[in-house]
């Protein structure tokens, strides 16, 4: 993990969890999370994508569930 602090650091794990289930679906299957920082800044584009295209889907659930 990085030496950034976390606003909740109870969520450490759960951040953890998140990188490594990324990384597998990046199809990442050596993830090391002490690997400093290298799945952050390599694979950036990809998770930010991924990131996007989640949101869009909740947003697009939430409308088609309110019309």
């Amino acid at each position: 993990m990085s030496k950034r602090k976390l606003v909740v650091p109870e969520a450490r794990d759960a951040l953890e969890q998140y990188k490594i289930e990324m990384a597998n679906e990046l199809g990442i299957t050596n993830y090391n999370p002490n690997d400093n920082g290298y799945l952050a800044s390599y694979h950036t584009g990809h998770i930010t994508r991924k990131l996007v295209e989640m949101a869009e889907k909740q947003l697009a659930d939430q409308y088609n569930d309110s019309h």
